[in-house]
C-alpha cells in the first residue's frame, strides 16, 4: 500500500510532547515540552547529549510509545501506534539472516498483503536505488556493515511511507563507510524528497544531512536550540562558507547540554 500525504498539514507536528518511563523509584522524565512542526520534505536532524532523549522522541513518533502528555500528529492524524505512512530503520540493520536481500526488503510489503508480482518489483526498484541491485539473492552476512544499512534503508522505502525515521543508522560503521553512506542518503533524497527524521550524536552529521537541526537538553529533553540551514543541499555543504559557523553554534549548544547534565 503506498501513502499520500496531505497538501494541507505538517506532515509532523508535536505540540508539548512529553514522556515519562517508571522506574522503581517512581516516574523517570525523558521528555518534556516538545513543540516542533515538520513540513513535508524537510529534514531534521536531532543531536544532544546521552540520554537526553533522542531516541525516545523517535519511538513515539514511530508510535512504538505513546506520549506521556500533549499531542503528536503525523498530517493531522493522531499517532496511535506504527504505521506504512513512517518507516524506520534502526541503529543496527536488524536484517533476517536466512532470507535473501530481496525477500528482506520485500517483508514489509508481504505482511501487508501486497501481492507477489508488485511487491517483488517495488523491492527490486528500492535495491536499485540504494545501489544493490546485484545483491537480491545474497544473504545479509554475505554483505558489509555498509551494505546491510542499504538494505535496511530500502526497506523502510519499500511501503512508500511519507516520513522515514533513522536512529543513528551510521553509528557502528567506520569513518570512511559512515561518510560513504551520509554522501549516499543525501544522494537518496534528491530522488525521493522524504521527509526525514535523523538521530544522532555527531554535530557535524546533522549539519551535513539536516535542513533543520534541534539539540535537545540533558534529561529530561527539551528544545534548547532550533536551526534552519540554508546550506547548499544539492551540493556538498561542507565546502560551503556557513557549514563550519553552523557547526560550531550547534556543537557549543550541545556542550552546554552535556556539561548541565553533570
Amino acid at each position: 500500500m503506498s501513502w499520500s500525504p496531505s497538501p494541507t498539514t505538517a506532515a509532523l507536528e508535536l505540540r508539548e510532547v512529553g514522556h515519562d518511563y517508571p522506574s522503581r523509584d517512581g516516574t523517570v522524565p525523558a521528555l518534556d515540552g516538545i513543540t516542533l512542526s515538520l513540513d513535508q520534505g524537510q529534514h531534521l536532524a536531532v543531536v544532544g547529549p546521552s540520554g537526553s532523549g533522542k531516541s525516545t522522541l523517535l519511538r513515539l513518533i514511530a508510535g512504538f510509545q505513546q506520549p506521556t502528555r500533549g499531542t503528536l500528529t503525523v498530517h493531522g492524524t493522531p499517532v496511535t501506534g506504527p504505521g506504512p505512512d513512517r518507516g524506520v530503520v534502526f541503529q543496527q540493520p536488524t536484517l533476517f539472516p536466512w532470507l535473501s536481500v530481496l525477500a528482506n526488503v520485500e517483508f514489509g510489503l508481504r505482511m501487508a498483503g501486497v501481492p507477489r508480482k508488485e511487491r517483488r518489483e517495488r523491492a527490486l526498484h528500492q535495491l536499485a536505488l540504494v545501489g544493490l541491485a546485484d545483491t537480491a539473492r545474497m544473504r545479509p552476512y554475505e554483505l558489509s556493515g555498509g551494505m546491510q544499512q542499504r538494505v535496511a534503508i530500502a526497506r523502510a522505502l519499500a511501503p512508500d511511507p511519507g516520513i522515514v525515521l533513522m536512529d543513528e543508522p551510521f553509528g557502528a560503521l567506520d569513518a570512511l563507510t559512515r561518510e560513504r553512506m551520509q554522501e549516499e542518503l543525501r544522494l537518496l533524497w534528491r530522488h525521493t524528497r522524504k521527509t526525514l527524521v535523523f538521530i544522532t550524536h555527531d554535530v557535524e552529521e546533522a549539519v551535513f544531512l539536516g535542513t533543520r537541526i534541534i539539540v535537545l537538553s540533558a534529561r529530561p529533553g527539551r528544545i534548547i536550540l532550533e536551526e534552519s540551514s540554508d546550506l547548499p543541499y544539492e551540493e556538498n555543504p561542507r565546502a560551503a562558507p556557513g557549514f563550519a559557523r553552523l557547526r560550531e553554534r550547534i556543537t557549543e549548544a550541545v556542550r552546554h547540554a552535556a556539561h548541565q547534565a553533570h
